[in-house]
């Protein structure tokens, strides 16, 4: 591939830190609640067997994404991210589909499945491309290091207000019914 089709590689990495911190904190707050995280997958109307095997599969997969995203098999790594970002949407789509109003289970405060988490998964999903981009070969720098440091809490905030907007969205749509 010549260089001038290769990402810089600083691009790669501000998408794979983001990701990371993403299923990092998925992971923890299913780890961290069980019992909430069950009755999410039940909600979906999953098999007893699946639900039992996602219980205690899906949050260390999550945990795996997030190591391979910041290692050298980051390529990996966005693999498995944005297929895991699919399949979130993919089951979220279903049950928006069927009429079924329920919680996305992304961890932190509830947030009702809507088509705007279908689209911010797909989005997510073109992020892990992002990090699994070709990039030219040039060494990262200090400066490189502290731009994807400092990306990493902008976009934890950017995700947190988008989250917000669409709980305040469902709030009002509540308040005409």
């Amino acid at each position: 591939m010549t260089e001038a089709l290769l990402a810089d590689p600083l691009a790669g990495w501000i998408a794979s830190a983001w990701l990371a911190v993403l299923f990092a904190h998925a992971a923890v707050a299913k780890w961290g609640d069980l019992a909430l995280f069950e009755q999410h997958l039940a909600a979906y109307h999953l098999p007893d067997a699946l639900r039992t095997v996602l219980l205690r599969t899906l949050p260390a997969l999550e945990l795996v994404t997030a190591a391979a995203l910041l290692s050298p098999w980051r390529g990996a790594g966005a693999a498995l991210a944005a297929a895991l970002l699919l399949a979130y949407a993919a089951a979220m789509a279903w049950h928006l589909a069927r009429g079924l109003a329920l919680d996305c289970g992304c961890g932190g405060e509830p947030l009702p499945v809507s088509w705007a988490l279908v689209a911010r998964n797909a989005a997510l999903a073109l992020l892990a491309g992002v990090a699994a981009t070709p990039h030219a070969e040039r060494a990262l720098g200090l400066g490189d290091f502290a731009v994807v440091a400092a990306s990493v809490p902008l976009a934890a905030l950017l995700y947190a207000a988008f989250n917000e907007l669409l709980r305040h969205q469902v709030g009002v749509r509540m308040r005409r019914i």
